[in-house]
């Protein structure tokens, strides 16, 4: 059986029960911010409670797109990150190779001068 979470909540001076598989604190705190978006817009006293509660959903929605359309960007920033490091990575690594073989053959070079000028 699912844990399931009853909690009754106060939006706008009206009363709910949520029944949900968060947190009760979850809920509260996305009902508190539901309540506080209608009561900024419920100033207005010639709107009714359906026209805060669209205009109060309007304005989350916009909310919505923008985060989202922002974490696209993270993301997006993120990936490319990525790639940079990946790149700068490997190379980094082939430097570090072309390094190693540099040296090699300094030291070979080093063991033929040694050779050349003992045998004369």
């Amino acid at each position: 059986m699912d844990n399931k979470t009853k909690t009754t909540v106060r939006i706008c001076g009206s009363d709910y029960t949520l029944v949900g598989t968060e947190s009760e604190e979850y809920i509260q705190r996305v009902c508190l911010y539901v309540d506080k978006k209608m009561r900024s817009i419920a100033t207005n006293p010639t709107l009714n409670k359906i026209n805060v509660a669209v205009l109060s959903a309007i304005n989350m929605g916009d909310e919505y797109f923008k985060m989202k359309d922002m974490q696209e960007e993270t993301a997006a920033e993120l990936k490319k990150y990525k790639e940079d490091y990946f790149s700068a990575y490997n190379a980094g690594k082939r430097l570090k190779d072309e390094n190693h073989a540099l040296k090699e053959e300094i030291q070979n070079l080093k063991i033929k001068i040694a050779k050349l000028e003992g045998s004369r």
